[in-house]
């Protein structure tokens, strides 16, 4: 019975280490949508809109930033923007502003740019 037992411990354990790796790791070539806010050492993109988890650090400066502050300023005086975007996101580690974000979004195309409620 004792040997039944840590066999499956250390399968889920297995199971758990497989599970964290896949979840760790980055991706390339996504498409995300999601809410963007920038400001004084902060840029935020909450993936999906969902302002209660914890926000990707979106790369800046980057070659699209041209194109989305063109969007920008198109839309007016938007707090915050709509962004769907094809892009890299980065493995799990230390990105951002003092190393606090997560995850990283590299940008590789601004797909559309629509106007946004702000994330408190």
């Amino acid at each position: 019975m004792k040997c039944q037992v840590a066999i499956t411990g250390f399968v889920m354990l297995g199971i758990l280490a497989v599970a964290t790796v896949f979840w760790a790791k980055g991706s390339s070539n996504v498409v995300m949508e999601g809410t963007l806010q920038r400001g004084f050492e902060h840029s935020d993109f909450y993936p999906n809109g969902h302002c209660s988890k914890k926000p990707f650090w979106w790369q800046w400066p980057n070659e699209l930033d041209s194109d989305l502050n063109g969007g920008w300023n198109a839309i007016g005086t938007a707090d915050s923007l709509h962004v769907t975007v094809r892009c890299n996101v980065s493995s799990v580690g230390m990105h951002g502003h003092l190393g606090g974000y997560l995850r990283e979004i590299q940008p590789l195309e601004i797909i559309s740019i629509g106007p946004a409620n702000r994330c408190r």
